[in-house]
């Protein structure tokens, strides 16, 4: 008898184990590169490129809220750094929306192609917007251009902050070095939420 309490505990707790929807975040790999020299930073990033260039699964931006652990199942990477409400930028990976030479430009448009609030448990501040990518380049290759057209849909102040960094941290992953360009000028993109009425 005691042996088939033994089991039925056993069983429980390793039932209740999988039954849990968030992880530490420190099992997460950190969005932060680790290494200390440029050469290998930019290494990172090439190596990045070229393996998600092949891949039908991409991962893009997604927001963590302050206050909750990150879903145990796909996120990828956690962003170190908090930026507007204490939110945290998660990477999810998605089925993929497009497929270029230009995996920057193929994370953005699966980026822009969730429809939905949420994904992964993750906010999508994007949802309600129509981000589409004109063109991407780079005139003297080291800062990469990335042009949108689109409308920007925001229902209030956490979100403005939280739609900017979906679009640069999903950027930001291939291109550290970058400038986003909305309906051809950057002043568009740089003052969206800008509440001081000074922004030029």
């Amino acid at each position: 008898m005691p042996n088939k309490l033994f089991f039925f505990l056993l069983a429980a707790l390793i039932l209740a184990g999988l039954g849990c929807k968030s992880v530490d975040q420190s099992e997460i790999w950190s969005d932060e590169p680790i290494e200390s020299t440029a050469d290998q930073v930019v290494d990172i990033f090439a190596q990045r490129r070229a393996s998600d260039s092949i891949t039908n699964l991409l991962p893009v931006a997604l927001v963590l809220t302050e206050g909750h652990e990150a879903p145990i199942n796909g996120v990828e990477r956690l962003a170190d750094k908090t930026f507007g409400c204490s939110d945290r930028i998660g990477y999810v990976r998605v089925s993929r929306e497009t497929a270029t030479d230009d995996v920057v430009k193929d994370a953005l448009e699966t980026l822009f192609a969730i429809r939905e609030p949420q994904t992964n448990g993750m906010l999508n501040s994007l949802w309600e917007s129509t981000l589409k990518v004109e063109q991407i380049r780079s005139v003297d290759g080291f800062i990469t251009e990335v042009w949108l057209t689109g409308d920007l849909s925001s229902p209030g102040v956490c979100a403005d902050p939280r739609i900017k960094e979906q679009v640069e941290a999903t950027v930001r992953q291939y291109r550290p070095n970058y400038e986003i360009i909305l309906n051809g000028d950057e002043a568009n993109w740089r003052c969206f939420g800008d509440m001081s009425g000074q922004c030029q």
